[in-house]
């Protein structure tokens, strides 16, 4: 069964799966079947945690950029999408 993603930031050519969790932690089961799709390897997840870029892998293998955004900066993704999309696996 194909998962949704919460929302979906265009960047350029690019279409950014969004996350929006409750807590630090949590599944990411729909961000990844998202991300496995594109040739693009960027996710952002906003959640009650720090800022932190993770280098991580789906389920199905895939390497991809997961940048964890807190709450606070939640009004800001479209610089942090930039700003992320600038970086390389």
């Amino acid at each position: 069964m194909l998962q949704e993603v919460d929302l979906i930031y265009a960047y350029k050519k690019i279409v950014i799966p969004i996350e929006i969790k409750s807590g630090s932690t949590g599944s990411l089961r729909s961000l990844h079947q998202f991300i496995d799709i594109p040739a693009h390897p960027f996710a952002i997840r906003v959640y009650g945690g720090e800022f932190k870029l993770e280098k991580t892998i789906t389920p199905s293998g895939k390497s991809y950029l997961l940048l964890n955004l807190p709450y606070y900066l939640g009004t800001r993704i479209a610089e942090y999408a930039e700003w992320l999309t600038n970086q390389s696996l």
